[in-house]
């Protein structure tokens, strides 16, 4: 049976006469774009907003080509005529019923082909793939890891609305190896008995039964077994701030299942900041208290809501065909406060306001224009907000007191001497400089002046105390700054911001390269700079062993303690256990001080000198194998005869070159090993970071 093949009618779903003209086409589509809302409901009796839009595109695209719509208009004439023997497959400009649409429609998306997405990068579906790992996010994926490999009872993480809780659960149940039998509960409006049977369910036990005692007996056999067997129990509520008291009470209950030497069932709780009101009751005081590791998820800052677009876009294969200006972004962070959630609404609203515009660079007026559409969007007050809210009212407040003080309250005093002004009475007592560190006796002087009033004398600081703390740093003879421990590195680098941290560091591995880097003010200077140089970037997650194997000049990601945020670091030179350093200043330290602090991320600046393929596998073929293997030989890891072929021989000589030099030995010629090999040859210029 041939399905019966459908054709909207495109006039009347754009509102327009069949004679209008193109003028008349553009403006009837935008209007009708602009009233589509992405937070209606769908129905069954009715298209979803998706199916709407690609409607209103196809209709769009039809009536606006003139072939097409030649094509169209006689496909709807045809229609008024009895149906022909032969069966009609649906074409480009037909497709089937709302149940059997076509698989072959062409726009997935209303602005997905304009600006070459593979999907939508703002959906507010929680996909792992997208998840953004930003300082903050790593944290917690840290505190979860750590917790669960020491075998904590409870560990708590909570975050505002929308901070990217679920998607950080959800990445972490992915990553979790085969060992862990994981309870995953994302509704917790249920009572005790719903708990017990939800969690014997997910773990595979009977729970049906309306027995707690017998439910906790099966979970209880099944803990132990697992336990024999080296695996791990964890149950994951999220939500938890909508737990019942009386249902915390049983999670309690079941952390009590335990060996004589350790627990059998680990707990973690997501919630909301509502979810500490909800602990602090005193009947919770013994959960309280069983809580070892917490920790809590903050929106993104600014810096990190920039990055956190980029890479949504990256992953939706945008990269390079949409471009938020700095100004657009920082509007975004300003309306969305750093909320992830908030960040992938206003994103998406604006993309499609920027489609309806014809335009793939991302204005601030766009993004307002979206926050517009969105509506009840509270923007971060800027610091001229702030000053005249607190400021200017506590200034006046505080000019109001003092005329009040003196008007009423002081009384008057008049101990000049008559006939003298001011600059008799100086030429009369001059202040003596000659003893700069020398105190004035305030109580003696405060005594002459008003007897009658007790006078509070403040402490007192010296002069020499003043000059020794607004001394200029202490730099040697050679020029470096000298730093002797990690509080004075944190110190230093917490005054800069993460860009202008990454910004000051990235200028010492220009200069190492022999690269002067003239008018460096932002990211994009720097980008323009690398891709001018034809840089390549590296970042690897290692240890100061593998840096030194590498050989590189690198910039490390270092990790402020109590909150200070993240910032960059070049590493220029080390000579044994000494590094020299990179930021504002030339900095020489023990490479010891570091280790609390870097996240062990670095980022490498190389260059492909030949320009060689992607990675080196078995089989290759190709004149760069031969290169490969004459410079193995050179380097004293090829014997034979080179040959263009990627076979056993290259694979040995790689892996014994990876081994000598703490690589992976996999035998595989990719970026850490091309790196190497560069750097090994002395025919190419690369700077070496071990000064031997």
């Amino acid at each position: 049976m041939i399905t019966e093949v459908q054709s909207p009618d495109f006039y009347k779903l754009l509102g327009v006469k069949p004679n209008a003209n193109q003028k008349e086409i553009d403006r009837a589509y935008q209007k009708l774009i602009g009233k589509f809302d992405s937070s209606e409901g769908n129905s069954l009796d009715r298209p979803t907003l998706k199916e709407q839009i690609e409607e209103a595109q196809e209709a769009y695209d039809t009536l606006s080509n003139k072939e097409k719509r030649e094509a169209y208009d006689a496909v709807a004439q045809v229609k008024k005529r009895p149906e022909p023997s032969t069966p009609v497959k649906p074409g480009p400009l037909q497709f089937i019923g709302r149940k059997g649409q076509s698989k072959n429609r062409k726009h997935q998306n209303v602005y997905q082909d304009f600006f070459g997405f593979s999907e939508k990068p703002f959906d507010l579906t929680p996909d792992p793939k997208y998840l953004y790992l930003s300082p903050k996010h790593k944290e917690v994926l840290a505190h979860l890891v750590y917790g669960l490999q020491e075998n904590n009872g409870f560990l708590k993480i909570i975050g505002e609305v929308g901070t990217g809780k679920t998607m950080i659960c959800r990445s972490f149940l992915r990553e979790l190896r085969t060992d862990f039998n994981i309870a995953y509960i994302f509704n917790p409006a249920i009572n005790e008995l719903e708990l017990l049977q939800t969690i014997n369910s997910e773990l595979g036990l009977p729970g049906k039964s309306k027995s707690k005692k017998k439910l906790v007996d099966l979970l209880n056999v099944f803990l132990l077994e697992e336990r024999a067997k080296g695996h791990r129990v964890v149950v994951i509520i999220d939500e938890a701030q909508d737990l019942e008291p009386k249902v915390m009470e049983q999670l309690r209950l079941l952390s009590n299942l335990e060996t004589d030497t350790e627990k059998l069932i680990q707990i973690v709780l997501i919630g909301q900041p509502e979810l500490e009101i909800v602990l602090a009751k005193d009947g919770l005081r013994q959960l309280r208290q069983r809580i070892t590791i917490q920790w809590e998820l903050l929106p993104l800052n600014l810096e990190e809501t920039r990055g956190y677009i980029q890479h949504r876009l990256n992953v939706a294969l945008g990269k390079g065909k949409v471009r938020f200006s700095r100004q657009a972004i920082e509007t975004v962070f300003c309306y969305s406060r750093g909320i992830p959630r908030m960040i992938n609404v206003i994103c998406d609203r604006t993309l499609l306001i920027a489609y309806t515009e014809g335009t793939k660079k991302i204005s601030p007026q766009i993004v307002k224009t979206a926050v517009k559409d969105i509506g009840n969007l509270v923007p971060l007050e800027s610091w001229t907000d702030k000053f005249w809210k607190l400021v200017i009212p506590s200034a006046i407040a505080a000019g109001l007191g003092f005329f009040a003080l003196n008007f009423f309250a002081l009384p008057e005093f008049d101990n000049k001497p008559k006939g003298k002004d001011i600059a008799a009475l100086i030429k009369e007592d001059p202040i003596d400089m000659s003893s700069p560190g020398e105190l004035i006796n305030y109580s003696a002087a405060s005594a002459t002046v008003a007897p009658n009033f007790p006078v509070n004398v403040p402490e007192v600081v010296t002069l020499s105390a003043v000059v020794v703390e607004s001394a200029p740093k202490q730099i040697p003879s050679n020029g470096m700054l000298s730093i002797s421990d990690s509080e004075k590195l944190v110190t230093y680098l917490s005054s800069l911001t993460l860009v202008e941290s990454k910004l000051e560091a990235v200028k010492w591995i220009f200069e190492a390269w022999n690269i002067a880097p003239e008018n460096l003010q932002d990211k994009e200077d720097l980008e323009i700079l690398i891709e001018d140089h034809q840089l390549l970037q590296y970042e690897m997650n290692g240890t100061m062993k593998r840096l030194q194997s590498l050989n590189y000049p690198a910039l490390l990601e270092i990790a402020l303690p109590n909150a200070q945020g993240t910032k960059y670091l070049a590493l220029s030179s080390i000579k044994g256990d000494i590094g020299v350093f990179g930021s504002v200043d030339k900095i020489e330290m023990p490479l010891s001080i570091i280790n609390s602090i870097w996240t062990r991320k670095a980022i490498v600046l190389w260059k492909d000198f030949e320009n060689l393929p992607e990675s080196f596998d078995l089989g290759f073929k190709g004149k760069e194998a031969v290169w490969l293997q004459k410079n193995l030989r050179l380097l004293g890891y090829f014997q034979g005869r080179e040959a263009p072929l990627y076979g056993p021989k290259t694979i040995r000589a790689v892996r014994r070159l990876q081994r000598n030099n703490n690589i992976k030995d996999d035998g595989k010629f990719q970026i850490d090993s091309k790196m190497l090999v560069y750097n090994l040859l002395q025919i190419y210029q690369t700077p070496e970071l071990v000064i031997r």
